[in-house]
């Protein structure tokens, strides 16, 4: 299971938030699409200076997504772990 890391913040260019897990000593870098953050808080169309704290209100299942995802797949280092709304979805 990973652990909490560190939120980097929302990428507007590449319209994710990232931030990163811990997978013992070893950093694990994910990040997951504005529409997915959308998809999982129910709504449409967030504001960029309000992503992080959309993050932050569901970090707990975002983290567990990541985390199920890392375990499923397994990632080699330096590899991101990517959630898209099909990931949420399929939830």
């Amino acid at each position: 299971m990973l652990t909490s890391g560190r939120l980097l913040g929302y990428d507007a260019e590449r319209m994710a938030f990232l931030f990163t897990l811990m997978h013992g000593a070893r950093i694990v870098d994910c990040e997951i699409s504005g529409a997915a953050l959308d998809d999982l808080d129910g709504e449409k169309g967030t504001r960029h200076s309000e992503r992080e704290a959309q993050f932050r209100r569901l970090r707990d299942k975002i983290e567990r997504i990541a985390s199920d995802t890392f375990e499923r797949k397994g990632r080699p280092k330096g590899e991101t772990i990517r959630i898209f709304s099909k990931d949420v979805r399929s939830r």
